[in-house]
């Protein structure tokens, strides 16, 4: 999948910002970044001009977050397009800013930290590997009070899948995959309204609406296994504080899972609004764990989505839509890990966000790299760097990468570049981010060095 080998500057191509210079300028302080992810603009741009110029663009009024990322956008479409089956993975999480004075605009956190939440759509192919694809869809909150949700925060979900079929136009087909907090039945009820394709992992054992005292488990408990399959679990942290979240942490380990599923019919709660359906008819997919470890919670996930069940393979394809929701997760830790976004020092929410649109695209190109040196270690290295960053690799001051090299010995090439030793295991997004950043102003000077012959 030849997803990454556009330059950073492509992913910027098409912005919107009502102005030629600021347009011409934006590429320049995105590749600025991508040379140093985790420092500060300053220290990223070169010159004082420079330095006065980026904090112009991100400070004008006529400079929007989405305008920024119009051609990010469009570059995802368009990648998304040449897949045969793509999630959009839905979550929040938290951005968090440290610091005595007060930022314009941003919301209390519990403790002392200011910050807001960021609603997320990331794109991803289901395939083998799965793969991000780009960001389609962004809403920043800002909570008025320490450690409360505003009162419509539960509308973000559904604000967000409709944000992301505008920007879709009725070009493909994607499914949207949610967490437990999404099962709500109002959101259920606007998705299905609008013909909305969803996988979403029940939180509540609702009512049925065919019999009274009936609910879903009740269901469930007649369900016979379909099928069987082995599946390996990703290590869990908890999330910030600040957001509900009901998964304790575990460790990686490899599942034996049995699946079932169901077609019921949900009765309307009396939390719903007045105008919501009496019923909703959805499929429900139960996946529960065989002999899991001792001591290890065993995984037991009720999926609510609209795609078939009847065959075997309809199950696991529900199942492999909702496993692809990890990928979200790896996304965060790019943004804020590798890319230190919670370090950066701007005065208000409109800068912070206008650098966050900046930071979204990069972050996406180290998920990228890292996903498919751990999910496709095998694959070519080509299929993930220039030929430029690939010779620069090859060179055995700097790794001594082998000519026919994987995108793995190419990450492992790139992270020792960032100062990972052999005995420190896999490498995190700090170093990540840090060889990334030598390696593409290695790149710059490589390039600078030809043009001068």
């Amino acid at each position: 999948m030849d997803v990454w080998l556009r330059s950073i500057e492509a992913e910027f191509e098409g912005a919107q910002l009502g102005d030629r210079r600021l347009e011409y300028r934006l590429p320049k302080i995105a590749k600025a970044l991508q040379q140093a992810p985790d420092v500060s603009l300053p220290k990223a741009l070169k010159n004082d001009a420079e330095i006065e110029g980026g904090y112009r663009l991100l400070r004008n009024k006529s400079v929007t977050f989405d305008g920024i990322l119009a051609g990010h956008y469009e570059q995802t479409i368009e990648r998304a397009q040449k897949q045969q089956c793509v999630v959009a993975i839905h979550d929040t999480t938290i951005f968090e800013f440290s610091g005595d004075a007060e930022r314009e605009d941003l919301g209390p956190l519990r403790g002392k930290g200011q910050g807001f939440l960021g609603h997320f759509t990331l794109l991803a192919a289901v395939d083998t590997p799965v793969v991000p694809l780009g960001v389609l869809s962004v809403e920043a909150l800002v909570r008025a009070r320490q450690g409360k949700k505003n009162e419509n925060e539960g509308d973000r979900w559904l604000a967000n899948v409709e944000a992301t079929e505008q920007r879709l136009a009725g070009q493909l087909s994607v499914i949207h995959v949610m967490d437990r907090e999404a099962d709500a039945y109002d959101l259920m009820a606007g998705l299905i309204k609008g013909n909305r394709r969803f996988v979403i992992r029940a939180s509540y054992d609702r009512a049925l609406s065919c019999a009274e005292n009936l609910r879903i488990s009740d269901l469930l408990a007649n369900a016979k296994s379909t099928v069987e399959r082995t599946v390996a679990l990703s290590k869990r942290v908890k999330k910030n504080a600040n957001l509900t979240n009901k998964q304790p942490a575990r460790e990686a380990r490899t599942a034996r899972l049995a699946l079932s599923a169901t077609m019921v019919k949900i009765a309307r709660p009396a939390s719903a609004e007045e105008n919501a359906p009496e019923m909703l008819q959805v499929n429900i997919v139960e996946v529960r764990e065989i002999q899991p470890p001792p001591g290890a919670e065993p995984v037991h996930w009720r999926l609510i989505t609209t795609e078939p069940i009847s065959k075997p393979s309809d199950l696991e394809s529900v199942v492999d839509c909702y496993r692809a929701r990890w990928m979200i997760e790896e996304y965060f830790k790019a943004i804020k890990t590798g890319c230190a976004f919670e370090k950066r020092q701007m005065e208000s929410l409109k800068t912070l966000l206008n650098t966050l649109a900046i930071i979204i695209p990069i972050a996406w190109r180290l998920l990228l790299l890292r996903t498919l040196a751990r999910q496709t270690p095998d694959v070519a290295a080509s299929k993930a760097l220039t030929k430029t960053q690939l010779a620069i690799l090859s060179k055995r001051r700097y790794g001594h990468l082998p000519p026919k090299a994987t995108v793995r010995e190419a990450m492992l090439a790139i992270a020792r570049l960032g100062g990972l030793l052999r005995q420190n295991g896999e490498p995190g997004w700090i170093v990540l981010g840090r060889g990334f950043e030598d390696l593409l102003k290695l790149e710059e000077g490589w390039l600078a060095a030809k043009s001068d012959f």
